[in-house]
């Protein structure tokens, strides 16, 4: 199997390269000069270079915030580009698997979202994310969707960054005790994703949707309340209490409240299990104050 890898440099991108590299599949990673989503002429031409058996798409424009003051750049990265995508497929018979949000839902439902509940995203971000798959569904017959929860990783922005960066900074930490997750690492994503892959290599026919999360769901408050503990381990932390926000009282877009997914579907379709966190928040933190420790 030939895979082509679109967003090598995003945090799941990342890792699914490297996984796929300790399992000898091979595969490439164009970088933006060779194929920038924003140009639908280098989509195609990227196709017909390389002609991948699957096509795994884990970049995105993935700034809540910045999509609502540029949705057409949004919605040109996360939708037109995969449209565009998603037709080259179906026309040379390659296999798409598209990483997808919990953004997709609003977030008010109080159990794990599963693959059969409706959609109902807020702001422009998870709108586009939305719009992105039911351009897959419409246009691309052999394809997998896969949704993701928090995702966290020592690498580009994300929850556990942002809280660790503050509390490492000696700065106030604002967190909402009403907004559920499931911290995901990266690398926990990239095994799931290259475990689906290589049942795909060998026939399976399981077109469709699924959702992964690790197995244990926490509020944002809690969580930080882990990444003091572990950063301790590592460094003399001046955060005497965390400052308590509730959702409702964040400006600007908020996110869903309810961000956790169950992954019972990938469970009985791909027999892969999900995995817990803590020990892999453990690693991070410690890669986290690593950085932080070494100099500029």
């Amino acid at each position: 199997m030939k895979v082509l890898v679109i967003g090598q440099t995003s945090q799941v991108g990342y890792e699914v390269c490297r996984i796929l590299s300790d399992k000898g599949i091979s595969w490439h990673a164009p970088d933006r000069a060779e194929l920038d989503l924003s140009r639908p002429n280098q989509i195609r031409a990227c196709l017909d270079r390389h002609q991948p058996d699957l096509v795994i798409n884990a970049a995105a424009y993935n700034n809540p915030v910045k999509a609502e003051n540029e949705p057409s750049r949004c919605f040109s990265i996360n939708r037109d580009a995969v449209a565009e995508l998603a037709d080259c497929c179906q026309r040379q018979g390659i296999i798409l698997f598209q990483l997808s949000s919990y953004r997709v839902f609003d977030g008010t439902k109080q159990e794990p979202y599963n693959e059969k509940d409706p959609t109902n995203p807020t702001g422009v971000l998870g709108n586009s994310r939305l719009q992105a798959e039911q351009q897959i569904r419409e246009r691309c017959e052999r394809h997998i969707i896969l949704r993701l929860s928090w995702i966290i990783s020592a690498r580009r922005p994300n929850i556990l960054r942002r809280l660790a960066e503050r509390m490492l900074a000696n700065k106030e930490v604002y967190v909402t005790p009403d907004q559920l997750g499931c911290p995901t690492p990266a690398d926990d994503a990239a095994r799931i994703i290259v475990a689906m892959v290589q049942q795909l290599d060998c026939g399976a026919q399981v077109w469709g949707t699924y959702h992964y999360a690790t197995t244990e769901s926490v509020s944002e408050s809690n969580f930080a309340e882990v990444l003091i503990a572990e950063a301790s381990q590592h460094r003399d932390l001046n955060v005497r209490k965390l400052i308590m926000a509730n959702i409702e009282s964040r400006e600007g877009i908020k996110p869903p409240a309810n961000g956790t997914l169950s992954s019972n579907k990938v469970l009985n379709t791909f027999g892969v299990h999900a995995r817990p966190w803590r020990s892999a928040v453990a690693r991070i933190i410690r890669e986290v104050c690593d950085q932080k420790s070494s100099p500029p």
